[in-house]
């Protein structure tokens, strides 16, 4: 079985080598590594060499080309030129544990159902949720009263992996740092990730795997999160979206999957839940001392271009609040 590896990179030359030198030393490496570079003109010559270290270390690497920064187009880009049966999508900031690889291939060769296999991440506690912190965010809708037994896309456009995760554990979608699909399957039902959402922010990765595991329902196969698929997430401190546009799009993007996976009066409702979340989300940030008046900022303007969001005019957006010096 062929694994291809795709890895959407925006700014991040250090955080690539650091992925990809753990990728180079997996037990079973991948059959190829697409890594897609959307960044800066003055940036290009740093991802090559990081490209051409990573090939002289044996890894067969190729670089593609984004013109535009993207996480959506880049992703496609990837998914395009990949070969392997199954198709990894990993973040640039990640590291691999040795066995991620051989472990991958073992539980794909080993069930023939799944389409979709999501990591879990060695940095997230793995224990269960506090009773009062529980309590608190399923009053505002953002979890289940009881211990999650599986992943979860909540009316608010939240989701959720269960803590602990235990063995494989059913999920409605994949976090998107890591997750694992079979390639044919999701060509077979001409998924894509969403291309009128391009900036990093919260909730494109999950529009695509959410898509994809409706279609595995539909169908009789299987999308888990595993415990024995475990990476090291968010181990770079380079380039970030700036917290106050990233706040914006965490925004819309949840008001647009709503519009894509509810209609009628059940966009509405889902409207409702994704701003009662958001006053949970603001408290949270209150009782962290971290900002929280460009969440809530985030929503207010919002309102005011919901028509825009629901359609996907992204770009006329991104055009009115993004400074010029954020990309």
């Amino acid at each position: 079985m062929r694994i291809s590896v795709v890895i959407a990179t925006y700014r991040r030359a250090g955080s690539l080598a650091r992925t990809l030198a753990t990728i180079a030393s997996q037990s079973r490496r991948p059959d190829e590594v697409l890594v897609v570079d959307q960044s800066v003109a003055e940036e290009e010559a740093a991802v090559r060499e990081v490209i051409a270290a990573s090939v002289l270390s044996g890894l067969s690497v190729r670089l593609l080309r984004c013109a535009e920064p993207s996480s959506t187009q880049a992703r496609n880009l990837g998914l395009a030129a990949a070969s392997g049966d199954w198709v990894v999508f990993s973040d640039d900031d990640v590291d691999w544990p040795v066995p991620v690889m051989a472990n991958l291939l073992l539980k794909v060769n080993a069930d023939p159902s799944l389409v979709l296999v999501a990591a879990r991440d060695t940095n997230v506690p793995q224990r269960p949720k506090p009773f009062g912190r529980k309590f608190f965010a399923a009053a505002f809708l953002t979890d289940d009263w009881g211990q999650l037994r599986h992943g979860k896309v909540f009316a608010c456009m939240q989701a959720r992996y269960p803590q602990p995760i235990v063995g494989d554990m059913e999920t409605e979608w994949g976090m998107g740092y890591w997750f694992a699909i079979d390639r044919r399957f999701v060509s077979g039902h001409r998924l894509v990730f969403d291309e009128k959402m391009t900036r990093y922010a919260q909730a494109e990765d999950m529009l695509f795997t959410h898509q994809v595991y409706r279609s595995a329902l539909k169908s009789g196969r299987r999308c888990v999160v595993s415990e024995d698929i475990a990476v090291a997430h968010l181990v770079s401190h380079e380039w970030r979206e700036p917290d106050s546009f990233a706040d914006l799009c965490g925004a819309w993007n949840r008001i647009y999957i709503a519009s894509v996976f509810r209609k009628g009066a059940g966009f509405w409702l889902s409207l409702g839940a994704i701003y009662w979340a958001a006053i949970h989300q603001a408290l949270v940030r209150i009782s962290r001392g971290r900002g929280w008046l460009g969440h809530l900022r985030a929503y207010v303007i919002a309102l005011g271009h919901l028509g825009q969001i629901r359609a996907g005019r992204f770009d006329e957006l991104y055009a009115a609040y993004e400074k010029p010096a954020a990309r």
